[in-house]
């Protein structure tokens, strides 16, 4: 059996994970920045425009997004190689 290939969803949630990690002092002010830009913890809705509520929850999903891709684990890399074939 030889080492399979992580598939493009494990490659982006290492993506995530490398880019947004919560041990890095840069990664975290960003993802701060975000949140306060993206209404994480504040309310989107604007009573006077409807545009300025649907604008507010569009930037709102990408908070949301890169929250849900850092709760994913990733699977394990595999480090050995088995083999079943017999050597020529």
């Amino acid at each position: 059996m030889t080492n399979p290939e992580p598939d493009k969803t494990q490659l982006t949630i290492a993506a995530y994970r490398a880019v947004f990690s919560p041990d890095d002092a840069k990664a975290k002010r960003v993802l701060d920045d975000l949140s306060w830009f993206c209404f994480e913890n504040r309310d989107a809705y604007d009573m006077i425009c409807d545009r300025k509520t649907s604008y507010n929850l569009g930037a709102n999903s990408v908070i949301r997004r890169i929250r849900d891709m850092l709760k994913h684990k990733t699977e394990p890399e595999y480090k050995d190689v088995i083999s079943e074939r017999k050597p020529l």
